[in-house]
């Protein structure tokens, strides 16, 4: 309510899943540079904060040069002092190598991880993620857009992959779900001012080229999804993801049960699965962080709010 104060820092993160080189393929599918200059350009020129404070950030990957070129495009002082934090093997080249924060750990039946300095040290977070299906969780969304934040140090470091069996969509429903001590840790969903989604180009899985929907009359999906709830927005996108999977037999990933983390997430201090979720392990559980709910039908796309049932999600859409 009081605006952007200096000194506070932001940093945004970005779901770099397939940058696997410094440049493109056309078709490939990682977030619209555009996109990312737009929310940049929001944050300096709308909202007073300086470059200096801005970090865009994916701790196990890197920020390839459509990206980063696009805000490096721009010959404002602010623009060249923004910050590009990635995976240490990917560092240079104007980009900065992640460093984790021991003084902030992240407790998970996987082990002990850390999160960056890049996000201990900053006042606000946002997630900008991707809208897609995934092999392993059925849905990647904002949720699980936090893997390339974290550090094990007992397994080989900033990668995610010790996690995968805790979150994965064969899991029963109502069973310990990793996302949501990640995402209830008092630096992450705690500090996190926006959640977004980047659905303008979507994909066939967290791997696959850009396709067009079926459920869009064969086109583009062409949309930016918005929240501060990162359970109401994954709640979204996941009705939209299920949908296609219902008529497009390129999506075959949204099965089983990618919703069990967002039951847990919103009954957090009363989860199904009877877990007790404390990611700082300082005696204090979490309490439900997010509202979720399924739309009436895909056609109308109404959720509680929208109908004038209840107080859960309002889908709001504008043209």
């Amino acid at each position: 309510e009081a605006g952007y104060r200096k000194p506070e820092k932001i940093a945004i993160k970005l779901n770099m899943n397939q940058d696997r080189r410094a440049d493109w393929t056309p078709d490939i599918g990682n977030p619209s540079p555009h996109v990312v200059y737009s929310l940049v350009n929001q944050l300096i020129n709308k909202a007073g904060v300086p470059g200096s404070a801005i970090t865009l950030f994916d701790a196990t990957r890197s920020i390839g040069d459509p990206i980063y070129n696009k805000i490096r495009g721009n010959s404002s002082p602010d623009f060249q002092s923004v910050r590009f934090v990635v995976s240490p093997d990917r560092a240079g080249s104007g980009r900065i190598a992640a460093e984790h924060d021991t003084s902030n750990p992240l407790h998970t039946r996987a082990g002990t991880a850390y999160l960056p300095k890049c996000v201990t040290e900053a006042g606000y977070l946002i997630n900008l993620a991707l809208m897609r299906a995934h092999t392993l969780f059925g849905v990647t969304l904002c949720g699980k857009n936090h893997f390339g934040t974290m550090y094990f140090p007992n397994d080989r470091g900033w990668t995610p992959s010790s996690l995968h069996r805790y979150g994965n969509r064969r899991n029963p429903m109502g069973s310990y779900n990793c996302l949501v001590n990640l995402n209830g840790h008092e630096h992450l969903d705690g500090k996190t001012l926006l959640y977004m989604v980047d659905a303008l180009y979507t994909a066939r899985n967290q791997t696959g080229k850009v396709i067009r929907f079926a459920s869009f009359d064969n086109d583009w999906f062409s949309s930016i999804f918005v929240s501060q709830d990162m359970v109401a927005i994954d709640s979204v996108g996941l009705d939209f993801l299920r949908n296609e999977q219902a008529v497009n037999p390129k999506v075959v990933d949204v099965t089983g049960n990618p919703d069990n983390y967002l039951h847990e997430a919103a009954l957090a201090d009363k989860p199904p699965s009877g877990t007790t979720y404390d990611p700082e392990k300082d005696g204090t559980a979490l309490k439900g962080f997010g509202v979720h709910e399924h739309w009436n039908n895909p056609k109308d796309r109404k959720y509680s709010r929208n109908l004038g049932t209840g107080d859960g999600i309002e889908l709001v859409t504008k043209n």
